[in-house]
């Protein structure tokens, strides 16, 4: 980890902030090459609070939407490689593979750990996100304090299937032209297409927010997008976009097949509508999880995204879970 040369982008007006509050965004170097982080909080010694985005990035949303979490903790939101600000026309698409993402977490980590004085870190993490950070819980569970999952990947082929079943029964004909996902035919599907064409008729007939239609994508997906500061123009476009490597590795990994253990608190997080990533699969997986503490927690007024769709209920959850576990 080097952020020797890193340059701050961007910093808010500190009047009336603690002299410990921080503000900064900026490139660092994770795993040889440079990825942006923001580093918010209103007194720097509060407990890190680091946030793994789902398949895009997710930095402009958790500013939004969850700007409140910066009270309890020191949060770090991270374009994670290839993704957001840390996509780049030279990024090298044969390191976007599972073990790669794990050590740039695990790298990011460490290097948090080491600047704020502090032996474990809080783990939040999001969709595509919540692969990598079960995995990290596992490998390295001495580096965080607790994990928090919100719509906790299980069996994502099986997920992917019983929504292409639950929208096909809302009559979404457009479906014809889109392949179901088998374990036979994953190489040979181009994901980019079908996650955008999965994700439109998610938006026409449900489950991907809790309110279909065009204008709960504007206002839980787009409009932070548009609205944030930190981003230029071509950082707004990168934001929505995503890798098919990172894709692929979604669909590949089925973690109730390999993760049965973990020695944290764990909490699950999932919006009762969620299409995107199965309720009732992330259910049975946490139900079969071993974990010194552990919780289901259930929005029924959100789909795929919890925090951004009832922020103030996920806010007060997120410091609840801090009072619960510092010091664990």
């Amino acid at each position: 980890m080097n952020d020797k040369n890193s340059k701050t982008l961007y910093n808010a007006d500190k009047k009336g902030l603690s002299v410990q509050a921080i503000d900064e965004a900026k490139f660092i170097e994770i795993g040889g090459v440079k990825q942006f982080i923001m580093i918010r909080g209103l007194d720097s010694t509060n407990p890190i609070l680091l946030l793994l985005h789902g398949g895009t990035s997710e930095s402009a949303h958790f500013a939004k939407f969850n700007a409140a979490l910066k009270e309890d903790f020191t949060l770090v939101y991270w374009d994670q490689r290839g993704e957001g600000r840390s996509r780049f026309k030279d990024t090298d698409r044969s390191l976007l593979t599972l073990n790669r993402y794990l050590e740039d977490t695990h790298e990011l980590t460490h290097y948090l750990k080491k600047r704020f004085k502090q032996e474990k870190i809080y783990l939040l993490a999001h969709s595509m996100g919540t692969l990598f950070g079960m995995k990290i819980v596992e490998r390295y569970p001495k580096d965080y304090q607790a994990y928090i999952a919100i719509s906790q990947v299980a069996d994502p082929i099986k997920s992917d299937n019983i929504a292409y079943d639950q929208l096909e029964k809302k009559g979404a004909k457009e479906l014809h032209a889109i392949p179901r996902v088998t374990k036979e035919n994953l190489d040979s599907i181009d994901f980019t297409k079908r996650t955008n064409r999965l994700i439109s008729l998610s938006i026409k007939h449900g489950g991907l927010y809790h309110k279909s239609g065009i204008l709960a994508m504007l206002r839980v997906s787009l409009f932070p997008i548009l609205t944030f500061k930190p981003y230029s123009l071509r950082d707004k476009f990168n934001a929505t976009r995503q890798h098919e490597e990172r894709i692929l590795l979604y669909y590949k990994h089925a973690l109730n097949q390999s993760i049965t253990k973990i020695e944290i608190p764990i909490y699950f997080i999932h919006g009762k509508d969620d299409y995107i990533i199965n309720y009732a699969l992330s259910k049975a997986y946490y139900q079969t999880l071993q974990a010194p503490k552990k919780e289901f927690i259930t929005f029924k007024k959100s789909a795929h995204f919890p925090p951004f769709e009832e922020p103030e209920k996920f806010n007060t959850l997120v410091k609840k879970i801090k009072k619960e576990t510092d010091g664990i």
